[in-house]
């Protein structure tokens, strides 16, 4: 007998998990993401020696990841983005600046939808990346300047022992996010479908596509079209090779599709998405791209 790969044991999980969606037995598990991750995402990879800012630019918006510590880096590839989402799920569900990680390292490691064994070095090390870091977002406005500017954490008490993870510690593992940024993410987090997280979480590409068509897919009543390169540089992976990132995006989106009925397409250059069922079902929908930043006449 064949002994599956844990990338054959996820493809026939998800389809498991397709089939019980279809049927109507599944529960939905929902996230969330701070929305300025689902614009712009993280770095795929780790950046070049002592790079310590991360800079990316759209229509509306600057955004700004600087690493204010001297030993530590930008964070960068899929356990960035897991530790991330879990943090903002955090904040959002529970109306709280403190981040509460678990007893045992194993404890986190499965909230952040990992196995116990592994990726105990790099989730540790992405996290301690994430927390250092500060955020700056600009609004391209003509005639005002406004933006915001945050660390990510104010202060923790962090072990995780990966020599020891199971192993209960004696004071839980602790976050206290920055207030400004953690009243940011109550304001501009959307819902994620959870499934869907789990499935992409060793694919940073894969987590970042099916955030920006879950976050531009809200209220969308006109299709849009964004030249293939816009895409692939908005979200982060413009330094790879053009041909084998279409390549890959196209098995993503094929993927993403096969769980939402998103309808979306790759065709002549660019990208194409059309107004779609949204990504999770909710009441509550979430506010439009123009209010990512701080409204200076909001108290």
């Amino acid at each position: 007998m064949k002994i599956q790969t844990p990338s054959e044991k996820k493809i026939i999980r998800f389809a498991n998990v397709i089939a019980k969606k279809e049927l109507g037995d599944l529960e939905q598990v929902i996230g969330y993401s701070s929305t300025i991750f689902m614009i712009f995402g993280l770095p795929t990879q780790k950046l070049l020696e002592g790079q310590k800012q991360w800079v990316r630019e759209n229509k509306k918006y600057a955004f700004t990841l600087t690493q204010i510590h001297k030993d530590f880096d930008i964070p960068y590839g899929c356990y960035a983005r897991m530790n991330q989402i879990f943090i903002d799920t955090e904040v959002k569900t529970k109306n709280t600046n403190v981040i509460n990680l678990g007893n045992t390292f194993n404890e986190y490691i499965k909230k952040i939808g990992y196995h116990e064994g592994y990726a105990y070095r790099g989730v540790k090390t992405q996290l301690s990346n994430l927390i250092r870091c500060a955020i700056g977002i600009t609004a391209k406005t003509a005639h005002a300047d406004v933006g915001i500017q945050t660390l990510v954490g104010r202060k923790w008490f962090i072990t995780l022992d990966e020599h020891s993870p199971d192993h209960p510690e004696l004071f839980q593992s602790q976050i206290t996010l920055d207030d400004v940024y953690a009243d940011f993410i109550r304001k501009h987090a959307a819902p994620l479908d959870m499934e869907v997280i789990r499935f992409f979480n060793r694919n940073p590409h894969g987590l970042d596509f099916y955030r920006f068509l879950a976050y531009r897919n809200n209220n969308l009543s006109k299709p849009i079209v964004i030249p293939e390169g816009d895409l692939f540089d908005q979200l982060g992976a413009c330094s790879e090779n053009t041909k084998m990132l279409k390549l890959r995006s196209k098995e993503i989106l094929r993927q993403i599709q096969a769980y939402w009925s998103v309808n979306a397409k790759f065709e002549d250059g660019y990208f194409h998405l059309f107004p779609s069922p949204p990504a999770v079902r909710q009441k509550k929908s979430l506010s439009g791209p123009s209010r990512i930043v701080y409204n200076p006449v909001e108290k």
